[in-house]
C-alpha cells in the first residue's frame, strides 16, 4: 500500500513535464509557422515592388524608344549614334520583359542603364536643337544674302538696262541725218529732163545735217533708188554695202569727209538704159542707217 502511493506523485510529475514540453513545443511550432508566414509575406511584397519597380523601368524605356524613334536629323554621326542608342534601349527592354524574377542589386543595375539612356537622350536632343537653331540661322542668313543678291541682280539689271536705253538713245542721237533730198533727171547736156528716153543722169543732192554728238571722220554715203518694176538700180551685183546685218545692193556712192557740220553734196547715178516709165524711190544711206528718202517720176 506504501509503494503505490509513492509512485503517484512521480507519474503526476512526468505528466505535468510532458504537457509542458507539449504547449512548449506547441508554442514554439506557432511561433516560427507565424514567423515563415510574416516573413513569406515580406518576400512577396517586396518581389511585388521590385516587380513594380521593374515594370516602371520597362515603360519608362519604351518610351526612350519611342523618342529615339521619332528624332531625326540630317547629320550622319548623330544619326548613327541615335540609332546605336536605341538599338540598346531595345535590347535592354526585351530583356526586362523576360525577367519574372528580379532582386534589388539588379533593379539598381536597370535604373543606372536608365538613367544613362535618360542622359544621352538628352545631350542627344540639345545637340539637334542646337544643329535646327543653326540650320534656320544659316538657312535665315541664305534667304537673306540671295535676297540682297536679287536686289543686286536687280539693281545691275536696271542700271544695264538703263546703259543700254542710254547707248540706244545716244546711238540714234548720233545718227547722221540727210534734209533737203532733191533729185533731178539731166541729160547729156545737163538740162532736167522727164522723158526715160533723154534721161542721161540721175542727180541726187542733199545736205548731210550737223550732228555735234556724232563721230566724225570719212565715210561712205549710198544711194539706192528702187524702179516702178521692183528692181534696184545698179551698175554691179557686187556693189555692196552693209544694212540691218545683211548686205544689200547700191546704185551708188560717195565718201565725205563728215566734221559735225552741215554738208551739202550730190551723188550721181548713170543711166545705162535701163529706165522706165514710172515713180522712183531714191533711199540714202550712211553708217548703216537710213539717212534720208526722196521720189522722181520719169514719162
Amino acid at each position: 500500500m506504501e509503494n503505490t502511493n509513492i509512485s503517484k506523485p512521480r507519474v503526476n510529475k512526468t505528466v505535468m513535464f510532458l504537457t509542458i514540453l507539449i504547449v512548449l513545443f506547441a508554442f514554439v511550432l506557432m511561433v516560427m509557422g507565424w514567423l515563415y508566414y510574416t516573413e513569406k509575406q515580406q518576400a512577396q511584397e517586396t518581389q511585388n515592388q521590385l516587380i513594380a519597380e521593374k515594370d516602371s523601368i520597362s515603360q519608362n524605356l519604351r518610351n526612350i524608344i519611342i523618342e529615339y524613334e521619332v528624332l531625326e536629323t540630317d547629320n550622319e554621326n548623330i544619326k548613327k549614334k541615335l540609332e546605336e542608342e536605341r538599338q540598346r534601349a531595345e535590347k535592354l527592354y526585351a530583356e526586362l520583359k523576360q525577367v519574372r524574377t528580379v532582386s534589388y542589386a539588379k533593379i539598381k543595375e536597370y535604373q543606372r542603364e536608365l538613367g544613362t539612356l535618360r542622359a544621352i537622350m538628352k545631350d542627344m536632343v540639345f545637340e539637334i536643337d542646337s544643329l535646327n537653331t543653326l540650320n534656320q540661322k544659316l538657312i535665315a542668313e541664305n534667304i537673306k544674302v540671295r535676297q540682297e543678291y536679287s536686289i543686286s541682280q536687280k539693281t545691275v539689271e536696271t542700271l544695264e538696262q538703263q546703259k543700254q536705253e542710254l547707248t540706244t538713245t545716244v546711238a540714234k542721237g548720233s545718227v547722221i541725218r540727210a534734209r533737203d533730198v532733191t533729185i533731178k533727171t539731166t541729160n547729156t547736156r545737163g538740162k532736167e529732163v522727164s522723158r526715160v528716153r533723154k534721161v542721161n543722169k540721175i542727180q541726187t543732192c542733199f545736205i548731210v545735217s550737223e550732228n555735234p554728238i556724232a563721230k566724225p571722220g570719212n565715210r561712205y554715203v549710198y544711194i539706192r533708188i528702187l524702179g516702178p518694176d521692183g528692181f534696184i538700180l545698179a551698175k554691179s551685183n557686187a556693189d555692196l554695202f552693209d544694212y540691218e546685218g545683211e548686205k544689200i545692193v547700191y546704185s551708188a556712192k560717195r565718201e565725205v569727209d563728215y566734221r559735225n557740220e552741215d554738208v551739202e553734196m550730190c551723188i550721181y547715178y548713170d543711166n545705162n538704159g535701163e529706165l522706165v516709165p514710172g515713180t522712183y524711190q531714191v533711199s540714202l544711206f550712211m553708217d548703216e542707217n537710213l539717212i534720208g528718202y526722196g521720189e522722181f517720176a520719169l514719162k
